[in-house]
């Protein structure tokens, strides 16, 4: 104590912390407490008594015209500053938020990171320049002599006094010198011995904490001067030596002048046992929420509460435990804890003991504890009347009325569309990914058609964040969702990659947006003369013309501007196919594929007569990468449009000796793309590829042996297996008895390692 103030130094997530403020403060009665927080949140303080406010819960501040610089201030209901927030609400005391305003902590954020950028652009300017300079001896630049001053050093003061005392874990540190102690006179007086100490081994702090201190001082002396006799001030444990040193007036001042500043605003939020763990606006977490929040409801358990939600939760998985074992668990506990010299047990000595009685030495069970009890699922809720944006009250109304509740464990739907509500939760959903909100992630249907969807949804404080920083779009979901998407789709230059977004768009139920989306489409695909980036959209409109009949939604223009399009690629497209290289080649035949497939699925006889008259004349083109004319010469055969006898004319045309060996694989490759089951059912084709391969001479088959090998390894194994097997009996090629002269097994035996590498079998 200073001068009637009483620094309270505290950890920031503690229930041995919350347990002696409360006592201090409760047996002090302040008539001022001043608590380490945001002072633009005071106007929020008296939410914390609301019927409806929960822990844990966050204090969200943000930047409104910048939402994603953003701080979360985290408190569970062990929160020592939580206990202090309700104790001042409660008795009507006035408590003040008294660290560095946001107003300057983000400006200050926003001032970095403009640094940062200027001096990264500066080194790779720096860097082009030394580039273009020789390098000579004489002109190497001289070090500095100059010395430079020390890095500030970033301390955890609990676990910095957890190694002082030798412990590597300071949560156990913490646990046996504050959760279990008994008599907790003098401990602030303690803390700060110890983090003085902490402090002059470490004297070099970073700017912030300086403007910190310096502010939090400044509101001391503020304190001080309204007349308040007995000031609590509440903070971090690092900072206490800071406050309790002050230095004049005028020196703060100095180094607060001038802070820059920007507009911040502040609401609370549910937070997560889970999330307890991230390091938030106060930059220290706890890895065991769930064993703290146990402690503060019961600090007069012995063991045996706790073993038995333990015992309850290893039931529910099956596990068979008995009464017996939970009493000897319990007594395995607290002797373990006696013999390493502790009053009570803390949660190591509990898992040991379960490990030992309840997991037969196998710590595997520690993993269920931990996420269901020790980390826990618990998430808190906040009142409906908090400050709030529009979209956000929009978002909880329609979740609300939908019925789907934010919990932090992952909940799966499986949607119905043909029913209504299903029907609008998927819309929701589909609307909220299209903010980039991902509340819902889609998963793949367990049902037949179009009328299925699954969804996994997973509450993340972080996504409230997400619709704040939406929320310039619009008041409610659906405006935030058409302005968005409408600014996004102008700033697409790629019909794919606008179709791509049209597809998203459409099971949102936004006609409107569609509209001014098809329009865009339209104007660029009348601009574009890429046929390339045209076969690349087919496929995304024909799913947009379907997927609207299942929606009832009328997508006849986009429906014309397919066959446009489609008209568009049949006139340019042998020509694309042309005097190209492998790669090019097999891009194209890529979107060769994915097009058949999605013509054949729209079973339009129009679009499909397009298509295939496209198909023909590449096949019948001169010009024609043999890649693309082997596929297309497939697909015409696949359809029963081209006859066995076309068929064969072609391959002896390619197998001719006319042709390089290199353009006859490549065709082969087209041909026989990912479908080994022709070569099994068409004794023909096989003699023909059979024989062809074995007129090859050795060099030649050596050279083609890397394209055969690519071509025969897509076929799945059964099918690889098949051909070696038929290979090995087949009648298109000499065999000769091992008993008969002309067979020399030396030859045979080199030949077999590659039998089998072309059939691609080990």
């Amino acid at each position: 104590m200073s001068d009637g103030i009483h620094f309270l130094g505290i950890r920031h997530h503690g229930p041995g912390s919350a347990k002696n403020v409360k006592a201090y403060l409760e047996e002090l009665e302040p008539d001022m407490i001043l608590l380490e927080g945001p002072p633009e949140a005071e106007p929020l303080l008296p939410g914390v008594l609301h019927e409806q406010m929960k822990p844990p819960v966050a204090l969200l501040a943000y930047q409104p015209d910048e939402p994603k610089r953003a701080v979360f201030y985290p408190f569970a209901g062990f929160s020592p500053e939580w206990q202090a927030m309700c104790y001042a609400v409660k008795r009507g005391i006035p408590l003040r938020f008294f660290d560095l305003p946001l107003v300057h902590h983000l400006a200050l954020w926003k001032e970095r990171e403009e640094q940062a950028e200027l001096q990264k652009a500066s080194e790779e300017a720096h860097d082009t320049e030394e580039e273009g300079m020789p390098s000579a001896p004489g002109n190497q630049p001289e070090a500095e002599a100059s010395p430079v001053p020390p890095e500030p050093v970033h301390v955890d003061p609990f676990a910095a006094l957890a190694k002082a005392a030798g412990y590597d874990d300071p949560e156990l540190w913490w646990e046996m010198n504050f959760e279990n102690r008994r008599n907790n006179e003098e401990i602030f007086l303690a803390v700060r011995e110890a983090v003085t100490a902490l402090r002059e081994a470490y004297p070099a702090i970073d700017r912030e904490t300086s403007l910190r201190e310096a502010w939090m001082r400044k509101m001391i002396r503020a304190a001080q001067k309204e007349g308040c006799q007995r000031i609590a001030v509440i903070c971090g444990a690092w900072h206490v030596p800071g406050l309790e040193k002050m230095p004049a007036r005028k020196e703060d001042n100095e180094l607060l002048k001038g802070l820059p500043k920007v507009k911040v605003e502040c609401t609370w939020i549910p937070w997560t046992y889970d999330r307890l763990s991230y390091r938030s606006g106060y930059g220290a977490g706890i890895i065991s929420p769930g064993w703290y929040d146990h402690v503060w409801d019961y600090p007069d358990d012995d063991g045996t509460r706790w073993m038995s939600k333990v015992t309850a939760l290893f039931r529910a998985r099956g596990m068979d435990i008995s009464v017996a074992h939970v009493i000897e668990t319990v007594r395995l506990a607290q002797v373990t804890a006696a013999l390493r010299g502790l009053s009570r047990p803390s949660l190591e000595e509990y898992n040991d003991a379960v490990t030992t009685v309840m997991g037969f030495g196998d710590p595997v069970v520690l993993q269920i504890i931990r996420e269901a009890l020790v980390i826990s699922d618990r998430m808190g809720a906040v009142p409906g009347d908090v400050p709030k944006v529009p979209l956000l009250v929009d978002v909880e109304k329609l979740l609300k009325r939908l019925r789907l509740p934010l919990t932090t464990g992952i909940k799966e739907y499986n949607l119905d569309l043909r029913k209504p509500n299903d029907l609008e939760r998927s819309i929701v959903f589909h609307r909220l990914n299209l903010l980039g909100i991902r509340l819902a992630r889609p998963l793949g249907s367990d049902g037949k058609g179009t009328f299925k969807e699954s969804w996994s949804v997973y509450y993340e404080p972080e996504q409230t964040l997400s619709i704040i920083e939406k929320a310039v779009w619009g008041n409610t979901l659906a405006e935030a969702v058409v302005a968005y998407n409408v600014r996004q789709a102008e700033d697409i230059p790629s019909i794919s990659a606008l179709v791509d977004l049209l597809q998203q768009v459409i099971p949102a139920d936004l006609p409107g947006l569609v509209e001014q989306m098809t329009r865009r489409l339209d104007a660029l695909a009348a601009s574009t003369t890429d046929v390339l980036e045209m076969m690349k959209a087919i496929p995304g409109l024909v799913t947009v013309v379907r997927y609207g009949s299942v929606r009832n939604l009328d997508y006849a223009k986009v429906n014309d501007m397919l066959y446009t399009m489609m008209a568009r690629v049949l006139a340019g497209g042998v020509l694309a196919c042309a005097n190209i290289d492998e790669d090019a080649a097999a891009d194209l035949m890529e979107k060769f594929i994915a097009v058949d497939y999605a013509v054949a699925t729209a079973n339009q006889p129009e679009l499909i007569s397009m298509w295939t008259e496209l198909v023909r004349k590449v096949r019948e083109s001169r010009g024609t990468h043999p890649l693309l004319s082997g596929y297309a010469t497939r697909l015409l055969r696949d359809k029963n449009i081209l006859g066995h006898e076309e068929t064969a004319q072609t391959l002896q045309y390619y197998t001719s000796r006319g042709n390089a060996a290199s353009e006859t694989a490549f065709w082969f490759e087209g041909f026989l793309k990912s479908s080994g089951t022709i070569l099994l059912l068409d004794e023909q084709l096989w003699e023909l590829v059979n024989g062809w391969l074995a007129s090859l001479d050795d060099g030649t088959f050596l050279e083609l042996l890397p394209i055969l090998r690519r071509t025969f390894s897509e076929y799945s194994v059964p099918e690889r297996r098949k051909l070696g097997e038929k290979a090995k009996g087949t009648s298109g090629v000499k065999r000769l008895h091992a008993g008969s002269e002309a067979f020399n097994a030396e030859d045979a035996r080199k030949v077999i390692p590659l039998i089998w590498q072309l059939v691609g079998i080990k």
